[in-house]
């Protein structure tokens, strides 16, 4: 279970908690009135690893395949579904 730290305490020791979570990883949770309403966790650079080609059916290759989609036409049934 993490540590839970009221709001009054919090206050009046503020920079040794955030010494503590920062030396220890570990996260501390904030009270108010002996319920939890935040968390201070550590501070983390890292980024997230990126899955290569992810999205990449979202990109379009051709400029031509764009105009071909405008140019179109819609049906009427279709275009009906749209304002019912």
């Amino acid at each position: 279970m993490m540590k839970l730290v009221n709001i009054a305490d919090l206050k009046s020791h503020l920079s040794d908690v955030i010494a503590k979570v920062s030396a220890t990883g570990k996260p501390v949770v904030i009270g108010k009135y002996g319920k939890p309403v935040a968390k201070l966790i550590p501070f983390s650079v890292e980024e997230k690893s990126r899955n290569i080609g992810f999205g990449k059916h979202l990109v379009m290759t051709n400029i031509s395949d764009l105009q071909h989609q405008v140019d179109e036409t819609v049906d009427t049934e279709t275009l009906e579904g749209f304002y019912q």
